[in-house]
Order: structure tokens, then sequence, then C-alpha cells
């Protein structure tokens, strides 16, 4: 599992390195040609084009449709991200794009160069977000976690109360978790939320079946303890066979 986090998030660095790359590039192409005037001057919308192109197509991408895996060494069971996650590094590169394209106008005023900052300014937490934290979900006999390689959010069993997760999310986003004792829940952040959310959207397992998982394991304390070794895993999938792999919340 330590593998697969380390080259997750690897991978992630390397989006996030790219997609600001892309946005100064084009940027800087854009602000060329919008000197050139003329007929080239309309080739600026391209970069907005691909940048749109881009969210699009990661807005009808499908969650997963894997179940869980196993590391018996690390006494879990997780699901990692699905490869080739775009949409945050692709926001960051495009706003970074606007920004530059923006402040380099001849008729930027003050609010201007206020609000194109502040485009700048969410770029860079969106692309310090994603070099410090890769989606992850990870079910041990202690509880839940949500993200790696430092959980953004802990919940132990026992603060999750009686009814299934819920997905607020179009296609699947989140799952809500049922949360009966908030004061048990951990955040790396320390944000005062009641309630408890898992990202899916970008994860490899089907939100279905983790919403099934999760629930069960409510539901029989008496399994938790075996958490993280294949007999068990072998036995939650008998035990919910009836829940599909390729749904979605």
């Amino acid at each position: 599992m330590r593998e697969i986090i380390t080259a997750a998030l690897r991978r992630r660095r390397q989006l996030v390195l790219v997609g600001l790359a892309l946005g100064v590039g084009l940027a800087l192409a854009a602000i060329g040609l919008r000197s050139v005037g003329g007929p080239v001057a309309a080739l600026t919308l391209l970069p907005i084009l691909f940048f749109v192109g881009v969210a699009v197509r990661e807005s009808v991408r499908q969650p997963g449709r894997e179940g869980l895996r196993v590391d018996e060494t690390a006494g879990a069971f997780f699901a990692p991200p699905q490869r080739g996650v775009l949409y945050g590094p692709a926001i960051g590169g495009y706003l970074v794009y606007y920004g530059i394209y923006t402040l380099a106008g001849s008729a930027v005023e003050g609010w201007d160069v206020f609000f194109m900052a502040s485009y700048l300014l969410v770029a860079a937490g969106l692309a310090i977000g994603s070099w410090r934290l890769v989606p992850f979900v990870t079910l041990t006999p202690e509880g839940v976690a949500s993200g790696a390689p430092r959980p953004m959010t802990v919940v132990p069993w026992e603060a999750i109360g009686a009814g299934a997760p819920t997905g607020p999310g179009a296609a699947g986003r989140f799952l809500r978790l049922p949360i009966a004792r908030p004061e048990l829940v951990r955040r790396s952040l320390g944000w005062p939320r009641r309630g408890a959310f898992v990202a899916v959207r970008d994860l490899t397992v089907a939100p279905d079946f983790l919403a099934a998982a999760i629930q069960y394991y409510v539901a029989h304390p008496e399994h938790r303890a075996a958490i993280g070794t294949t007999q068990e895993y072998d036995r939650l999938r008998r035990e919910l066979a009836g829940v599909p792999l390729a749904g979605q919340v």
C-alpha cells in the first residue's frame, strides 16, 4: 500500500507541474498572439478551449468499478486513486493562464489586479493541496480514513451511526457518512464539521461497494478485528455479493 501511495503522489505532482507549466506557457503564447492582432488574435481562444475540454472530460468520467484491495501487512482494505485524474491540475493551470493573460493586458485596473491575484492564489492553493495529498480511502479495524499519505479525515467505527452512507455529490463524487458522535472524528485541518465525507469520484473502488462495506462493519462490529486479512475480505465479498461493482451512488 505504501508503494502505491508513493507512486500515486509522484504522478499527481507531475500532473500539477505540467498543469502550471501549460498555464504559464499558453498565457505567454496568447499574449504574443494578442500583440500581433488581426485574425491571428482569435487563436487566443484555443487555450481556453483546451482547459474547458479537460474540465468537461473530468466531469463526465465515471467513478471506479472495482472492489477494495487488501494489505495484510498494514492490516487494511484500501482503494487507491484512478490514474490520470486531471481536474485539479487543469483548474490550477487555467487559473494561472487567465491570471497572467489578464494582468498583461493594457487596460488593467485596480480591481482587475485584485481578482487576478486572487485567481493565482487559488491556483497556488490547489497546487499545494494536490502536491501533498492523493485521493485514497482505507478501512482498518479502527475505522475509515480518507486521503493519503496523511489522512484528511479519520472516522472511528464508533463515530458512525446507523444507516447507509449517502452520496450527495453528482455522479457519486462523495459519500457522506452518518455521524452519530462527531467528537470522535479527527481531521487534519481541525474543521468543526458535524458530517464526514469520503471523496470517491477519483478512486478505483465502486462507490456502492464501498458504502455497503462501511455499512456492514458499522452493523457488525464483531468482524472489524479481521479487517485487513484476505480471509475476511473473501468473506465480505460473499456477504456483499448482491452489491454491483459497476454501480454508482
